[in-house]
């Protein structure tokens, strides 16, 4: 696969980005309360060869030993996985918000969220959330976006295999149906995303989906409004942070975790060390942002 080694820059550079950051954040983090929500925001879990996967899976994938010890790491320190269901009731506020609850989610559908995630899920008694993209179900990464991975390496989960999520105590949101950046989109579109999302993984997995996640957390006042009409009760964003108290439902906050993340920066992360590092999700920042990662995209294809 092309960019290897590019790839393998980007992550040391991160990495070293968020080791020299995370300390500045931390006196801030240490002198306030522990905030009573966070939500974890990954992608990938697997084992996969790196070289086999494209430029974006390299980034977004966890290697199951580590995500093993960051599911170790949330109940050494006291934090406790919390169901879909428990999440909604203490987010809406039907029931009081308890300290150190965690929901864990992942976005997009793949596969091996089921076959490496799940068990080790299962295994530590952690529920989690898996927001697929409808239409994605049963494809490849390679036949929705460039620098897809090397079969079979970037398989999406089927139909079938959303309902066996359930076995392990995952359940199913909404991711819409082609993943698209639903600020760009005319109210029609818009309106069809959402609401056909949920009708099509609602059929697949027998069951209400109320949950939704953003595609790239692009959402505006228009999309927020459009997402309560498609009947979410939940919806959750990509900006940095914990969902404190009278959060808007809508517009729930999330700490991504990634290959960047060592162990250290992740015991930080979920100390909120980086939630001041919101500032880069604003909506020129995001938009800077996508244009150097399209750019880089670009070089590791031409690699």
């Amino acid at each position: 696969m092309a960019g290897e080694r590019a790839s393998r820059a980007r992550i040391a550079l991160k990495r070293l980005i968020k080791t020299l950051l995370a300390p500045l954040g931390l006196p801030f983090a240490l002198a306030r309360r522990r905030p009573a929500l966070r939500v974890l925001l990954y992608h990938r879990v697997n084992a996969y060869p790196f070289a086999d996967l494209g430029p974006v899976s390299r980034e977004l994938t966890v290697r199951p030993d580590d995500f093993a010890w960051q599911l170790r790491h949330l109940k050494a320190r006291g934090l406790r996985p919390v169901s879909a269901e428990r999440f909604a009731a203490m987010a809406l506020g039907a029931a009081p918000p308890e300290p150190g609850a965690v929901l864990i989610t992942f976005d997009d559908g793949y596969e091996d969220n089921l076959l490496f995630a799940a068990p080790l899920l299962e295994a530590e008694g952690a529920p989690a959330v898996v927001f697929a993209a409808a239409d994605f179900l049963g494809r490849s990464t390679g036949a929705v976006w460039p620098h897809g991975d090397a079969a079979p390496y970037g398989r999406f989960l089927r139909a079938s295999q959303l309902a066996d999520l359930a076995r392990h105590g995952v359940a199913v949101g909404s991711h819409t149906l082609s993943h698209p950046l639903l600020t760009r989109l005319a109210d029609a579109d818009l309106a069809a995303e959402l609401a056909g999302s949920r009708a099509a993984l609602e059929t697949a997995v027998g069951a209400p989906v109320r949950l939704f996640a953003y595609p790239e957390g692009d959402v505006d006042d228009r999309v927020e409004a459009a997402t309560r009409a498609a009947g979410y009760a939940l919806a959750f964003t990509t900006v940095t942070g914990a969902v404190c108290a009278g959060a808007n439902p809508l517009r729930l906050r999330r700490t991504e975790v990634s290959a960047s993340d060592s162990r250290f920066i992740f015991a930080l992360k979920m100390r909120g060390a980086l939630d001041w590092t919101r500032i880069k999700d604003s909506a020129p920042a995001r938009r800077a942002i996508a244009a150097l990662n399209r750019f880089a995209l670009r070089r590791m294809g031409a690699a």
